[in-house]
This record gives structure tokens, sequence and C-alpha cells, in this order.
């Protein structure tokens, strides 16, 4: 019990070292009509690298509607080598770093082109470029797993890691799971009609898929070596819809420079109001990235460069029977009616968000169903909960 409280508060002061990307809202002193651009992202050997653009603007900027931005660039490295990337839409830029080798240093180039640069109304561009950047070593992922914390009534999902030449890091994951919808049904309705029929595709069984919601950091500075066992850093309820069936995610670690570290924990600080009231605002941090065409121009944002590594798990709840169905049995209260064969009623019952599931005939020998059962649309469709019937092709069942 004691060495499970002192787990999970190792973890929480991990956890607190959350740091959120640009994107989280900052009281900036950005001068009417200026707009500071925000570049977010890593060059990472050994997988992809993205990298997005935008701009920040203050809190209280009503009406605001963002200017149009564009972007093209390149990662270079010492030796000229240089990778090109391709417009990933929304103004970012994915770069295929997977084989670029480690022992050398890299830096990035962007050309961004919007009517924020120009004047009168007119598009200009700007070039931007970072510092030169040591790749920071790849730590190695000893251990993914998950334990029942019956306490809690969670699922703990841990790591365990090590490094060797680097103190700091930063994680990300991608959940995806396989789950379906509290009632099988194969009916949808047509309110043009005003009559129920058979899909033509089934609508029970759906996969979902979520992102890591902040760049997540922790480091081991203060301990004797650069390990952590165990660092429970997802908990997943019990009654969760994620591990109803097929649960997995990916997880990809790598290292942080010192003043990558620095920057994202001032973020964190800035971010939660834990900082000192005398902390830098993040328009006074320093950036490594600057505006070679403008040196005067304002840019937010710290490029890190660091191989990574990778791992998955899997929670298959037909083995391990963990997952509790939710109390009554429902996600949602179906709150079953009863809507005779009528097209005001039917209508009325698929516009208050329900969808028919059971067909009833008056009499054994009908042919014709004389009303249907409804329930609450959410139960029956398990796109309505934000999935899709599209199986992802890797997935293992």
């Amino acid at each position: 019990m004691a060495a499970h409280f002192l787990k999970r508060l190792a973890a929480l002061a991990a956890l607190l070292l959350a740091a959120a990307a640009c994107k989280y809202p900052y009281e900036l002193n950005i001068p009417r009509g200026e707009y500071p651009l925000v570049i977010e992202g890593d060059i990472l050997i050994g997988t992809s690298s993205r990298l997005k653009l935008s701009f920040a603007v203050p809190l209280d900027r009503d009406n605001y509607v963002p200017p149009t931005l564009s972007a093209t660039g390149y990662i270079e490295g010492e030796d000229g080598t240089r990778i090109q990337g391709i417009d990933n839409g929304s103004a970012s830029l994915l770069f295929d770093s997977v084989d670029l080798p480690e022992g050398q240093r890299y830096r990035l180039h962007v050309e961004a082109v919007s009517p924020a640069f120009g004047s009168e109304g007119g598009s200009a561009q700007r070039i931007f470029e970072s510092d030169w950047l040591d790749v920071c070593p790849a730590p190695v992922i000893d251990n993914l797993s998950f334990d029942k914390n019956a306490i809690y009534g969670e699922l703990d999902i841990a790591l365990s890691m090590h490094c060797s030449g680097s103190s700091h890091f930063r994680w990300t994951y991608v959940e995806e799971w396989e789950y379906h919808s509290d009632i099988m049904s194969s009916y949808l309705y047509d309110p043009d009609t005003g009559t129920v029929y058979e899909a033509a595709s089934p609508f029970y069984r759906c996969w979902s898929r979520a992102e890591s919601p902040t760049i997540n950091i922790f480091t081991t500075e203060n301990q004797t070596e650069d390990r952590f066992e165990d660092l429970d850093f997802v908990r997943i309820p019990l009654t969760d819809r994620r591990l109803q069936v097929l649960y997995r995610i990916t997880v990809q670690l790598g290292a942080l420079s010192e003043e990558a570290f620095k920057y994202w924990r001032a973020i964190q600080e800035t971010t939660y109001s834990q900082g000192s009231i005398f902390a830098p605002t993040p328009s006074q941090m320093s950036s490594n990235i600057h505006c070679i065409s403008d040196p005067d121009y304002q840019v937010l944002g710290y490029l890190n460069a660091a191989a990574v590594t990778s791992a998955r798990l899997y929670y298959d709840n037909t083995v391990h029977h963990y997952h509790q169905t939710p109390k009554g049995g429902y996600y949602y209260d179906p709150l079953e009616m009863q809507v005779l064969d009528n097209v005001d009623d039917n209508r009325l019952a698929y516009w208050s968000g329900y969808l028919p599931y059971e067909a009833v005939y008056e009499y054994e020998m009908s042919v014709d169903p004389s009303h249907y059962m409804w329930a609450v649309a959410a139960c029956i469709d398990c796109r309505k909960s934000g999935g899709s019937t599209d199986k992802p092709d890797d997935w293992p069942q």
C-alpha cells in the first residue's frame, strides 16, 4: 500500500511538469495589428517531424478572425542534407526525418506568407530559421505495462525508461480503441419519407482515436540515475468505453535539451499560474527560432532535436475482464419508448434524438410491424460517440 502511494506521488510530481504547447492561453502584450508567429514542433530522428505555424493573439481580442497563413520549409543538416517539408494542411509541414543520421546538428528553415506580414491588405513573406541544434540521444523504453487499480477503480498504464546522456524528457501518446453501442440494431429512419428501413452497413461496432492533449515533460536531474520506473502517466476508469473491447496505446519518448526543458517548464508555470510573480511571460522568453528577414519580429516557440523511441501496449478485455459495465448496463439511459406507426410521431422521435431498434408485430402472422421500439440514438449508433465504423488497417482482430 505504501509503495503504491509513493509510486502515485512520484507520478504526480512528474505530471505537474506537464507542459502545454503554445496554443494554450497566455496574457501577451501584443500591440493591435501585430501577430507574433507561433512555431510548434520538433526535429525528430527515427520518425516523421511535424511543424505547425499559427498566430498568437490576446485573449480579449473580440471577433478575431485569424489571418490566412501558408508555409514552405526544409530541415537542413550540417553535411548539406535538406529534407523538404510537405504541406500537411492548415499551415503545417510534414518532414520525412526517419532516416536522418544522429551524429550532426540540424536547423529548420521556414518561409511563411500571410496578410499579417503585409500592408494595405496585401500578403508578404517572412523567413524564419532556427539555431543549429544538437540531437539529443534516444532514451530506452524498458517496459510499458498496465495494472488494475481496484482501490481507485481504474486501469493504470505505466512507463519505465532509462537514458545515457540526457536528464530531461518528453512523451506523447496516441490512444485507439474498439467499442460497440449498447443496443444492436439494423434500423435507420428517413425523415423525408417518414419510413423506417434496414441499413446497408452495421453501425454497432466502432473504432476511435485520440492524441495526448498536452506535451508532457519530466526530469531525472535530481536522481542518481537517468531512469524512471513505473511512471503512471495514463489512468482510465474501469467503466470507460475505451476498455470495452480492445484498447491500445502507442507512446513516443524523446529527450530534451537543457534549454528546451527550461522553456517548456516556464510555459507550464505560466499556464497554470504556478510560477513566481516575477516569472517571464511567454512573450519575454527567448526562442531559438528567429525571423531573419525582420529581426525585430516576435517569434514564439522553442525547437528541439532528438532521436525518439516508441512502444505499444494492448489491453484486451476479452482476456483480462477488468472493464466494468456502467451501473444499469448502459452508457446512456435508453429511455425506451413505443412509438406507433404514425409518421408524425416517428418524426418527432427522430428529431428528438431517437432511433428505432426493434420492430413489434401486432399479430403473430403479421408481415409488417405495427410499430417500433425507439431509444436514444447514442445507444444504438456507435458513431454518435465520435467513432467510425472504419476498422484501422493494422487492427489485430
